[in-house]
């Protein structure tokens, strides 16, 4: 059981760095870009267009990072929990490997995947790839919340209701991302700041949702044998 246990605290911590990674990367992608360039804080239309930038290795790194987790960490498991991690894990690589179009039109050299396959069809694979992205970590907030919902034995100072309203907030947060994408295209209304605005709202609400599932601080902190207790109720 105790290896059992460190097992489990090395897989919600993981969880927890992933909903880290998700919270920081909005912030460090701009303050980075701004520090970097001396210019304006808000330079790129988009999250994306940080692929063309000096924090490009950020960018690209923490979406494999996240992709690579998602797809492995319920890979032996055969539920929907597998499929959707599998898929949002697939569209976390496709966003980070597939760049977006070019921010200026030809003022960035092309890639070589951009020159092989023709930067429109490059282009169409990331928004695919971010949209699928998207939904699937909407719907995996949504469970989370119907999870956490049944817990009637959580040990935590909050009520297992609570963490139910929380994720799927973080849910709803992710919806009103995608509506407010949507909205500011059809009517023009902030079109140049929409999709950084939406991108940003989406990837910190999936990041609150996963940073607080993985921190269940009765199983990482707790001494051992309340620990041990802990681990026998949870259900990552």
């Amino acid at each position: 059981m105790d290896d059992n246990l460190l097992y489990l605290r090395s897989y919600l911590l993981m969880r927890a760095v992933i909903g880290l990674v998700g919270v920081a990367l909005p912030f460090g992608l701009v303050i980075g870009d701004w520090a970097l360039e001396h210019g304006t804080l808000l330079a790129k239309g988009s999250l994306s267009a940080y692929f063309y930038s000096g924090m490009h290795d950020v960018f690209v790194g923490s979406l494999c990072v996240t992709g690579l987790f998602l797809v492995t960490y319920k890979v032996f498991e055969h539920n929907l929990d597998n499929v959707l991690s599998g898929v949002a894990g697939v569209a976390a690589l496709g966003v980070a490997l597939f760049p977006t179009n070019r921010p200026g039109g030809g003022a960035v050299e092309l890639t070589p995947l951009q020159r092989e396959l023709g930067e429109r069809t490059v282009a169409t694979v990331h928004y695919t790839s971010a949209a699928v992205f998207i939904v699937a970590l909407g719907v995996m907030s949504l469970y989370f919340g119907i999870r956490e919902g049944r817990k009637d034995d959580r040990s935590d100072a909050l009520p297992p209701r609570f963490w139910r309203r929380f994720h799927w907030t973080c849910t709803a947060g992710i919806a009103a991302a995608v509506a407010f994408i949507a909205v500011s295209q059809l009517t023009g209304w902030l079109v140049a700041y929409s999709l950084i605005i939406g991108e940003t709202l989406a990837v910190l609400s999936f990041g609150a949702s996963w940073l607080m599932k993985g921190l269940e601080l009765r199983v990482l902190l707790a001494p051992k044998r309340s620990a041990l207790v802990a681990a026998g109720r949870s259900r990552p």
